[in-house]
């Protein structure tokens, strides 16, 4: 009888713990759930950037994540923040397709952006800089054409704490910017490189050649350099006349008359850029030149220049700079840069030769 009393405060213990179970349960869910909640909403954010500064990347790098997208969003939070867009110039099929194609990317993902138009004006550039920078920009996408000059209002935009992302060229490593471009030594090796085989198949290895250049840019001397370089090595009996100022189709007309004037025997150009070339093409028919006896190779390949190709024009060939594809690598690094991921701090854009073959 007493070990059976001795049970009985023991089986009373028991049914008050099950009776209180249940509730027990129910009032740790509800904190659970609001764990759950605050994890949700945090997983988007990210820290700083990673650069990865050996070797060049490729655009596959740049392709962003869906959280990623989303994260470069939540950094855009504010009414003022936005992506900045600085082009050299929109006079040129090149230099309005970037930032066209950037903007059309940026708009699809769900971006702001706005974008500011330097028109080849240093000063124009630095203030179009300063002006993103004041006015709430959290990454400024530049084409910068005269590096010296504006390399200051672009550390002052780093150090102010905006990403800075560079097309067309590589000097912003420095302060941790994020360059996207085509070596222009492989622009004007390309381009050398198929003329001087024009000028040997064709010409007997025998040629009169102007290069139309831009000495006001840094990276397109580079690429004026290449051409040079590549015609001299692969089409060495060839006489390069000169260096004449390219860039635009006025001054490729204005350039190549006068050079017919010193020259008149010219008979290949080969173009920093395919609207110089078109100038220069405007001055060799007006001479007399034609198809047969005159050869044009460009740089960029814009729309009017594969016409003048498929037409069997003396225009004879040009190099994709993928204008398009750069445009949208640039909001794909800049999406990166805002969502804190790892990306490379100089990619490469390809290079593609365009004949009519």
């Amino acid at each position: 009888m007493r070990k059976n009393l001795k049970l009985i405060p023991l089986l009373i213990t028991i049914m008050v713990l099950a009776a209180c179970a249940p509730a027990a349960v129910e009032e740790v869910a509800p904190v659970v759930e609001e764990v759950v909640v605050v994890e949700e909403e945090a997983a988007p954010l990210y820290g700083e950037p990673t650069l990865v500064t050996e070797g060049l990347g490729v655009a596959a790098d740049l392709e962003p994540t869906s959280d990623e997208i989303t994260a470069a969003i939540a950094h855009l939070t504010d009414d003022d923040s936005f992506v900045g867009i600085i082009a050299c110039t929109y006079s040129t099929d090149y230099h309005s397709s970037v930032p066209d194609a950037a903007v059309e990317y940026a708009e699809s993902a769900g971006i702001k952006v706005e974008t500011f138009d330097s028109e080849i004006d240093v000063e124009k550039q630095i203030s179009g800089i300063e002006n993103f920078v004041s006015s709430g920009a959290d990454v400024i996408v530049v084409c910068v054409f005269d590096p010296p000059s504006v390399e200051s209002a672009l550390k002052e935009a780093a150090d102010a704490g905006v990403y800075i992302v560079q097309y067309a060229g590589r000097n912003v490593a420095e302060f941790g910017g994020v360059s996207i471009s085509i070596e222009d030594e492989d622009l004007g090796k390309a381009a050398g490189e198929y003329a001087a085989k024009l000028i040997v198949d064709e010409l007997g290895g025998e040629a009169n050649v102007a290069i139309l250049d831009y000495p006001d840019v840094a990276n397109v001397v580079v690429r004026a350099d290449a051409i040079r370089a590549a015609i001299e090595e692969n089409a060495p009996d060839t006489i390069i006349v000169g260096n004449y100022l390219g860039g635009t189709t006025e001054f490729g007309l204005t350039s190549m008359e006068t050079a017919l004037q010193e020259h008149p025997e010219i008979n290949v150009v080969a173009s920093i850029n395919d609207a110089g070339a078109y100038g220069a093409m405007q001055a060799l028919e007006a001479a007399g030149k034609t198809a047969d006896d005159t050869i044009i190779v460009g740089i960029d390949a814009e729309p009017q220049a594969i016409e003048y190709i498929n037409a069997g024009t003396m225009y004879r060939g040009t190099v994709d700079t993928a204008p398009a594809e750069t445009g949208r690598m640039t909001l794909k690094a800049a999406i990166k840069l805002l969502a804190g991921a790892t990306l490379p701090q100089n990619i490469r854009v390809p290079v593609n030769l365009i004949t009519v073959e």
